[in-house]
């Protein structure tokens, strides 16, 4: 349906998912600072959108009766990389917590109007600028 847009969206999907689950973690961090035994979580984005987008592991289809490549989901992604809680007990942070919840609300909210910016792009493409 949407044709050479759809990877763009996609993409913009794709990551605006990951931002959001990294901010539930990291909020959960920060509600667990004073929690006996807690130990933070955390996702790391880069490595989740590179899995994601990675060509690896795909079989290519060069016969309409050849089995399509399986990319994995990104719930599988985040999963993956989500088991693996990091250091000892009672290691949350709270005012590094803070820093990166604040960089992640920062970095969602550009993903945002980056998209924004591709629509309206697309808006005046599609009415000529205007015209």
């Amino acid at each position: 349906m949407l044709g050479i847009f759809g990877k763009t969206f996609n993409l913009v999907k794709t990551a605006l998912k990951i931002r959001s689950h990294k901010h539930t973690l990291l909020a959960s961090n920060i509600a667990n600072v004073d929690t006996p035994g807690y130990r933070r979580k955390d996702i790391p984005f880069e490595k989740i959108m590179q899995s994601y987008l990675s060509q690896e592991g795909l079989l290519k289809t060069t016969h309409p009766k050849h089995f399509k490549g399986f990319r994995k989901d990104i719930n599988e992604l985040i999963k993956t990389y989500e088991e693996e809680t990091l250091g000892t007990p009672n290691n949350v942070n709270l005012e590094e917590e803070l820093v990166q919840l604040t960089e992640n609300q920062l970095l969602y909210e550009a993903t945002l109007k980056a998209l924004s910016k591709e629509l309206e792009r697309l808006k005046e493409a599609i009415t000529e600028g205007g015209r």
